[in-house]
Protein backbone atom coordinates (compact mmCIF):
# COMPACT_ATOMS: atom_id res chain seq x y z
CA UNK A 1 0.00 0.00 0.00
CA UNK A 2 1.13 3.54 -0.71
CA UNK A 3 2.24 5.49 2.35
CA UNK A 4 1.02 9.00 3.08
CA UNK A 5 3.40 11.90 2.57
CA UNK A 6 3.32 15.02 4.72
CA UNK A 7 6.56 17.01 4.70
CA UNK A 8 7.44 19.14 7.73
CA UNK A 9 5.62 22.45 7.53
CA UNK A 10 2.68 21.00 5.60
CA UNK A 11 0.93 19.31 8.53
CA UNK A 12 -1.92 21.91 8.46
CA UNK A 13 -3.10 20.48 5.13
CA UNK A 14 -3.57 17.01 6.58
CA UNK A 15 -5.18 18.46 9.71
CA UNK A 16 -7.71 20.33 7.59
CA UNK A 17 -8.59 17.24 5.56
CA UNK A 18 -9.15 15.30 8.78
CA UNK A 19 -11.45 18.06 10.08
CA UNK A 20 -13.46 17.83 6.87
CA UNK A 21 -13.77 14.06 7.22
CA UNK A 22 -14.86 14.37 10.85
CA UNK A 23 -17.46 17.00 9.92
CA UNK A 24 -19.11 14.86 7.23
CA UNK A 25 -19.30 11.06 7.50
CA UNK A 26 -20.11 10.86 3.78
CA UNK A 27 -16.98 12.72 2.71
CA UNK A 28 -13.89 10.98 1.32
CA UNK A 29 -11.16 12.52 -0.82
CA UNK A 30 -7.57 12.39 -2.03
CA UNK A 31 -5.26 15.41 -2.08
CA UNK A 32 -1.70 15.58 -3.38
CA UNK A 33 0.68 18.49 -3.89
CA UNK A 34 4.17 19.07 -5.27
CA UNK A 35 6.36 22.00 -4.27
CA UNK A 36 9.23 22.77 -6.65
CA UNK A 37 8.90 19.29 -8.14
CA UNK A 38 8.90 17.41 -4.81
CA UNK A 39 5.78 15.68 -3.43
CA UNK A 40 5.13 17.38 -0.10
CA UNK A 41 1.58 16.18 0.56
CA UNK A 42 -0.06 12.93 -0.54
CA UNK A 43 -3.03 12.19 1.68
CA UNK A 44 -6.53 10.76 1.67
CA UNK A 45 -9.32 10.53 4.18
CA UNK A 46 -12.76 9.05 4.68
CA UNK A 47 -14.10 5.52 4.48
CA UNK A 48 -14.89 5.48 0.78
CA UNK A 49 -11.45 5.99 -0.75
CA UNK A 50 -7.84 4.95 -0.18
CA UNK A 51 -4.41 5.76 -1.57
CA UNK A 52 -4.65 3.22 -4.37
CA UNK A 53 -8.07 4.18 -5.75
CA UNK A 54 -8.44 5.79 -9.14
CA UNK A 55 -11.62 7.52 -10.21
CA UNK A 56 -13.18 9.37 -13.11
CA UNK A 57 -12.71 13.13 -12.98
CA UNK A 58 -15.05 14.39 -15.73
CA UNK A 59 -13.69 17.66 -17.19
CA UNK A 60 -10.51 17.68 -15.14
CA UNK A 61 -9.48 15.42 -18.03
CA UNK A 62 -9.37 18.53 -20.23
CA UNK A 63 -6.36 19.84 -18.34
CA UNK A 64 -4.41 16.63 -18.98
CA UNK A 65 -5.35 16.76 -22.65
CA UNK A 66 -4.23 20.40 -22.74
CA UNK A 67 -0.83 19.39 -21.37
CA UNK A 68 -0.51 17.02 -24.32
CA UNK A 69 -1.36 19.84 -26.74
CA UNK A 70 1.16 22.05 -24.97
CA UNK A 71 3.88 19.49 -25.66
CA UNK A 72 3.09 19.70 -29.39
CA UNK A 73 3.29 23.49 -29.12
CA UNK A 74 6.61 23.15 -27.28
CA UNK A 75 7.95 21.02 -30.14
CA UNK A 76 6.84 23.48 -32.81
CA UNK A 77 4.31 21.07 -34.30
CA UNK A 78 1.26 23.20 -33.40
CA UNK A 79 0.66 26.85 -34.28
CA UNK A 80 -2.09 28.54 -32.29
CA UNK A 81 -2.46 31.27 -34.92
CA UNK A 82 -3.00 28.80 -37.78
CA UNK A 83 -6.49 28.05 -39.02
CA UNK A 84 -7.74 24.71 -37.79
CA UNK A 85 -8.01 23.72 -41.45
CA UNK A 86 -4.21 23.66 -41.78
CA UNK A 87 -4.37 20.42 -39.82
CA UNK A 88 -7.98 19.36 -40.39
CA UNK A 89 -9.14 20.41 -43.90
CA UNK A 90 -12.72 19.12 -43.51
CA UNK A 91 -13.23 21.61 -40.66
CA UNK A 92 -13.72 24.33 -43.30
CA UNK A 93 -17.32 23.25 -43.86
CA UNK A 94 -20.25 25.44 -42.82
CA UNK A 95 -18.31 28.70 -42.70
CA UNK A 96 -15.55 27.60 -40.32
CA UNK A 97 -12.54 28.02 -42.64
CA UNK A 98 -11.15 31.05 -40.78
CA UNK A 99 -11.41 29.73 -37.22
CA UNK A 100 -7.94 29.59 -35.71
CA UNK A 101 -6.65 26.98 -33.32
CA UNK A 102 -6.51 29.69 -30.64
CA UNK A 103 -10.21 30.51 -31.03
CA UNK A 104 -11.24 26.87 -31.27
CA UNK A 105 -9.36 25.87 -28.11
CA UNK A 106 -10.52 28.78 -25.95
CA UNK A 107 -14.23 28.01 -26.12
CA UNK A 108 -14.93 30.79 -28.65
CA UNK A 109 -15.69 28.78 -31.80
CA UNK A 110 -19.42 28.40 -31.16
CA UNK A 111 -19.05 24.71 -31.88
CA UNK A 112 -20.62 23.48 -28.67
CA UNK A 113 -22.57 20.58 -30.14
CA UNK A 114 -24.16 19.15 -33.25
CA UNK A 115 -27.60 19.48 -34.79
CA UNK A 116 -28.01 15.72 -35.13
CA UNK A 117 -28.64 13.87 -31.88
CA UNK A 118 -25.42 13.31 -29.97
CA UNK A 119 -26.11 9.76 -28.96
CA UNK A 120 -23.90 8.00 -26.46
CA UNK A 121 -22.65 5.79 -29.28
CA UNK A 122 -21.57 8.81 -31.34
CA UNK A 123 -19.89 10.42 -28.34
CA UNK A 124 -17.67 7.39 -27.86
CA UNK A 125 -16.93 6.98 -31.59
CA UNK A 126 -14.23 9.57 -32.30
CA UNK A 127 -14.41 9.45 -36.10
CA UNK A 128 -18.20 9.79 -36.11
CA UNK A 129 -18.22 12.71 -33.69
CA UNK A 130 -15.31 14.48 -35.42
CA UNK A 131 -17.02 14.11 -38.79
CA UNK A 132 -20.22 15.61 -37.42
CA UNK A 133 -18.30 18.54 -35.91
CA UNK A 134 -16.49 19.20 -39.18
CA UNK A 135 -19.86 19.56 -40.92
CA UNK A 136 -21.52 21.59 -38.14
CA UNK A 137 -22.34 25.27 -38.41
CA UNK A 138 -21.33 27.32 -35.33
CA UNK A 139 -24.01 28.27 -32.83
CA UNK A 140 -22.66 31.84 -32.70
CA UNK A 141 -20.19 33.94 -34.66
CA UNK A 142 -16.77 32.48 -33.84
CA UNK A 143 -14.73 34.85 -31.71
CA UNK A 144 -17.71 37.05 -30.83
CA UNK A 145 -18.38 35.36 -27.48
CA UNK A 146 -17.44 32.29 -25.51
CA UNK A 147 -19.32 29.36 -24.07
CA UNK A 148 -18.19 26.12 -22.52
CA UNK A 149 -17.51 23.45 -25.17
CA UNK A 150 -18.15 20.71 -22.62
CA UNK A 151 -17.74 17.68 -24.89
CA UNK A 152 -16.74 19.03 -28.29
CA UNK A 153 -13.45 20.61 -27.23
CA UNK A 154 -12.16 17.15 -26.41
CA UNK A 155 -12.96 15.87 -29.88
CA UNK A 156 -11.29 18.93 -31.43
CA UNK A 157 -8.18 18.38 -29.29
CA UNK A 158 -8.08 14.70 -30.21
CA UNK A 159 -8.52 15.33 -33.93
CA UNK A 160 -5.76 17.95 -33.95
CA UNK A 161 -3.35 15.60 -32.16
CA UNK A 162 -4.24 12.76 -34.56
CA UNK A 163 -3.71 14.97 -37.59
CA UNK A 164 -0.39 16.34 -36.33
CA UNK A 165 1.12 13.30 -34.66
CA UNK A 166 -0.76 10.28 -36.00
CA UNK A 167 -1.69 9.03 -32.53
CA UNK A 168 -4.81 9.71 -30.52
CA UNK A 169 -4.38 12.19 -27.69
CA UNK A 170 -4.80 9.30 -25.24
CA UNK A 171 -1.96 7.33 -26.82
CA UNK A 172 0.23 10.43 -27.25
CA UNK A 173 -0.24 11.34 -23.60
CA UNK A 174 0.37 7.79 -22.37
CA UNK A 175 3.52 7.27 -24.43
CA UNK A 176 5.09 10.73 -24.28
CA UNK A 177 4.10 11.93 -20.81
CA UNK A 178 2.43 9.45 -18.45
CA UNK A 179 4.58 6.37 -18.89
CA UNK A 180 7.99 8.12 -18.90
CA UNK A 181 7.07 10.14 -15.79
CA UNK A 182 5.09 7.47 -13.95
CA UNK A 183 1.91 9.53 -13.82
CA UNK A 184 -1.06 7.76 -12.25
CA UNK A 185 -3.64 9.18 -14.62
CA UNK A 186 -5.14 7.77 -17.81
CA UNK A 187 -7.17 9.27 -20.64
CA UNK A 188 -7.85 5.70 -21.78
CA UNK A 189 -7.96 3.38 -18.77
CA UNK A 190 -6.03 0.16 -19.48
CA UNK A 191 -7.72 -3.14 -18.70
CA UNK A 192 -4.96 -3.85 -16.19
CA UNK A 193 -6.01 -0.79 -14.13
CA UNK A 194 -9.72 -1.56 -14.02
CA UNK A 195 -9.58 -3.33 -10.66
CA UNK A 196 -8.41 -0.05 -9.08
CA UNK A 197 -11.31 2.02 -10.45
CA UNK A 198 -13.98 3.16 -8.00
CA UNK A 199 -17.24 4.65 -9.18
CA UNK A 200 -18.05 8.32 -8.78
CA UNK A 201 -20.73 8.40 -6.11
CA UNK A 202 -23.73 10.75 -6.15
CA UNK A 203 -23.84 13.68 -3.79
CA UNK A 204 -25.48 12.87 -0.47
CA UNK A 205 -27.13 16.24 0.00
CA UNK A 206 -29.37 17.41 -2.82
CA UNK A 207 -31.72 20.24 -1.96
CA UNK A 208 -33.61 20.35 -5.22
CA UNK A 209 -33.13 20.79 -8.93
CA UNK A 210 -30.49 23.41 -9.63
CA UNK A 211 -30.42 25.81 -12.56
CA UNK A 212 -27.80 23.81 -14.43
CA UNK A 213 -29.85 20.60 -14.28
CA UNK A 214 -32.94 22.45 -15.45
CA UNK A 215 -30.98 23.95 -18.36
CA UNK A 216 -29.68 20.54 -19.45
CA UNK A 217 -33.23 19.19 -19.31
CA UNK A 218 -34.44 22.08 -21.48
CA UNK A 219 -33.71 20.82 -25.00
CA UNK A 220 -33.92 24.42 -26.30
CA UNK A 221 -31.00 25.64 -24.20
CA UNK A 222 -27.36 25.98 -25.28
CA UNK A 223 -26.43 23.99 -22.18
CA UNK A 224 -28.50 21.06 -23.40
CA UNK A 225 -26.76 21.26 -26.78
CA UNK A 226 -23.35 21.36 -25.10
CA UNK A 227 -23.86 18.55 -22.59
CA UNK A 228 -25.89 16.04 -24.60
CA UNK A 229 -28.70 17.34 -26.78
CA UNK A 230 -30.38 13.98 -27.27
CA UNK A 231 -32.16 13.28 -24.02
CA UNK A 232 -29.56 11.08 -22.30
CA UNK A 233 -28.15 12.24 -18.99
CA UNK A 234 -24.33 12.48 -18.72
CA UNK A 235 -24.64 12.22 -14.93
CA UNK A 236 -27.01 9.23 -14.69
CA UNK A 237 -24.97 7.17 -14.52
CA UNK A 238 -21.94 9.48 -14.34
CA UNK A 239 -20.03 9.21 -17.62
CA UNK A 240 -16.73 7.94 -16.18
CA UNK A 241 -18.57 5.12 -14.39
CA UNK A 242 -19.16 3.52 -17.79
CA UNK A 243 -16.42 1.22 -19.02
CA UNK A 244 -17.21 2.30 -22.60
CA UNK A 245 -16.24 5.87 -21.66
CA UNK A 246 -13.08 4.83 -19.82
CA UNK A 247 -12.04 2.76 -22.85
CA UNK A 248 -12.86 5.42 -25.47
CA UNK A 249 -10.14 7.92 -24.57
CA UNK A 250 -12.49 10.90 -24.41
CA UNK A 251 -10.18 13.91 -24.13
CA UNK A 252 -12.88 16.09 -22.54
CA UNK A 253 -14.39 13.88 -19.87
CA UNK A 254 -13.07 10.32 -19.92
CA UNK A 255 -9.98 10.52 -17.73
CA UNK A 256 -9.43 8.35 -14.68
CA UNK A 257 -6.69 8.66 -12.10
CA UNK A 258 -5.62 9.62 -8.62
CA UNK A 259 -4.97 12.98 -7.03
CA UNK A 260 -1.26 12.14 -7.08
CA UNK A 261 -1.55 11.56 -10.83
CA UNK A 262 -3.13 14.95 -11.41
CA UNK A 263 -0.56 16.67 -9.20
CA UNK A 264 2.42 14.97 -10.85
CA UNK A 265 1.22 15.79 -14.38
CA UNK A 266 0.89 19.48 -13.53
CA UNK A 267 4.16 19.49 -11.58
CA UNK A 268 6.01 18.21 -14.65
CA UNK A 269 4.82 21.29 -16.56
CA UNK A 270 6.44 23.78 -14.21
CA UNK A 271 9.20 21.93 -12.35
CA UNK A 272 11.85 19.27 -12.61
CA UNK A 273 10.36 16.05 -11.21
CA UNK A 274 12.60 13.21 -10.00
CA UNK A 275 15.58 14.84 -11.70
CA UNK A 276 13.69 14.76 -15.00
CA UNK A 277 13.55 18.09 -16.82
CA UNK A 278 10.21 19.86 -16.92
CA UNK A 279 8.29 18.93 -20.05
CA UNK A 280 7.27 22.50 -20.94
CA UNK A 281 9.35 25.66 -21.11
CA UNK A 282 8.21 28.76 -19.20
CA UNK A 283 7.35 30.36 -22.56
CA UNK A 284 5.04 27.50 -23.53
CA UNK A 285 3.39 27.53 -20.11
CA UNK A 286 2.85 31.28 -20.40
CA UNK A 287 1.33 30.93 -23.88
CA UNK A 288 -1.01 28.09 -22.93
CA UNK A 289 -2.11 29.71 -19.66
CA UNK A 290 -2.57 33.29 -20.91
CA UNK A 291 -6.14 34.56 -20.53
CA UNK A 292 -8.00 34.42 -23.85
CA UNK A 293 -11.58 35.22 -22.92
CA UNK A 294 -13.55 36.31 -19.89
CA UNK A 295 -17.07 37.34 -18.99
CA UNK A 296 -20.52 35.83 -19.32
CA UNK A 297 -20.44 32.25 -20.57
CA UNK A 298 -23.20 31.62 -23.13
CA UNK A 299 -23.49 27.97 -22.15
CA UNK A 300 -23.01 27.96 -18.38
CA UNK A 301 -24.78 31.26 -17.74
CA UNK A 302 -22.20 32.69 -15.33
CA UNK A 303 -18.80 34.35 -15.78
CA UNK A 304 -15.90 32.11 -16.79
CA UNK A 305 -12.28 32.69 -17.78
CA UNK A 306 -10.36 30.52 -20.22
CA UNK A 307 -6.82 30.28 -21.52
CA UNK A 308 -6.00 27.66 -24.18
CA UNK A 309 -8.30 24.88 -22.90
CA UNK A 310 -7.21 25.58 -19.31
CA UNK A 311 -9.31 27.48 -16.82
CA UNK A 312 -7.59 30.38 -15.07
CA UNK A 313 -8.50 31.74 -11.63
CA UNK A 314 -11.64 33.74 -11.03
CA UNK A 315 -13.96 34.34 -8.10
CA UNK A 316 -15.38 30.81 -8.28
CA UNK A 317 -12.13 29.03 -9.13
CA UNK A 318 -9.72 30.35 -6.52
CA UNK A 319 -6.91 28.16 -7.84
CA UNK A 320 -4.07 30.34 -6.56
CA UNK A 321 -2.07 33.24 -7.99
CA UNK A 322 -2.89 35.04 -11.23
CA UNK A 323 -0.43 32.68 -12.96
CA UNK A 324 -2.24 29.50 -11.89
CA UNK A 325 -3.89 27.31 -14.50
CA UNK A 326 -5.77 24.04 -14.43
CA UNK A 327 -9.18 22.48 -14.79
CA UNK A 328 -11.96 21.23 -12.56
CA UNK A 329 -14.51 18.51 -13.17
CA UNK A 330 -18.23 18.16 -12.58
CA UNK A 331 -17.64 15.73 -9.74
CA UNK A 332 -15.49 18.23 -7.82
CA UNK A 333 -12.00 17.12 -8.92
CA UNK A 334 -9.28 19.74 -9.47
CA UNK A 335 -5.86 19.72 -11.12
CA UNK A 336 -3.74 22.90 -11.01
CA UNK A 337 -0.23 24.26 -11.46
CA UNK A 338 0.77 27.59 -9.94
CA UNK A 339 4.22 28.79 -11.09
CA UNK A 340 4.09 31.77 -8.71
CA UNK A 341 4.18 29.44 -5.72
CA UNK A 342 6.09 26.61 -7.38
CA UNK A 343 3.09 24.39 -6.64
CA UNK A 344 1.03 21.77 -8.40
CA UNK A 345 -1.86 19.93 -6.80
CA UNK A 346 -4.59 17.43 -7.46
CA UNK A 347 -7.80 16.79 -5.55
CA UNK A 348 -10.48 14.14 -6.06
CA UNK A 349 -13.56 13.71 -3.84
CA UNK A 350 -15.27 10.32 -3.98
CA UNK A 351 -18.75 11.82 -4.09
CA UNK A 352 -19.91 14.47 -6.50
CA UNK A 353 -19.97 17.91 -4.94
CA UNK A 354 -22.91 20.28 -5.17
CA UNK A 355 -23.08 22.49 -7.05
CA UNK A 356 -20.93 20.81 -9.68
CA UNK A 357 -17.41 21.86 -10.49
CA UNK A 358 -14.46 22.52 -8.22
CA UNK A 359 -15.30 21.30 -4.72
CA UNK A 360 -14.91 24.22 -2.27
CA UNK A 361 -13.22 21.80 0.16
CA UNK A 362 -10.49 21.09 -2.39
CA UNK A 363 -9.98 24.82 -2.91
CA UNK A 364 -9.78 25.27 0.87
CA UNK A 365 -7.06 22.61 1.08
CA UNK A 366 -5.18 24.45 -1.67
CA UNK A 367 -5.42 27.73 0.28
CA UNK A 368 -3.94 26.01 3.32
CA UNK A 369 -1.21 24.57 1.11
CA UNK A 370 -0.29 28.07 -0.11
CA UNK A 371 -0.21 29.38 3.45
CA UNK A 372 2.24 26.62 4.35
CA UNK A 373 4.49 27.65 1.45
CA UNK A 374 4.31 31.31 2.49
CA UNK A 375 5.14 30.44 6.10
CA UNK A 376 8.15 28.45 4.93
CA UNK A 377 9.46 31.42 2.97
CA UNK A 378 9.37 33.78 5.93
Amino acid sequence: MTAEIVHPGFEPVREELMRMVEADPHYSAQFCAYADGVPVVDIWGGSEIDGESIQGVFSATKGISAISLALLLERGALDLEAPVTRYWPAFAQAGKADITVRVALSHQAGLIGIDDPLTFERLTDHDAFAGALAAQSPFWQPGAAHGYHALTIGTMIDELVRRIDGRSVADFYAQEIATPLGIDFFITTPDAQEDRVVDVLPAKTVTGTDAATEAIDDERSLMAVAFSGSGWDPFDPPLPNRRAVRAAGLAAVGGVGSARGLARAYAACVSEVDETSRILSPATVAEMSRLQTTGSDLVLGFPTRFAIVFQVPDERLAYGSWRAFGHDGAGGAIGVADPEYGLAYGYIPRRMSTPGGADPRGLALARTLRRCVEAGRR
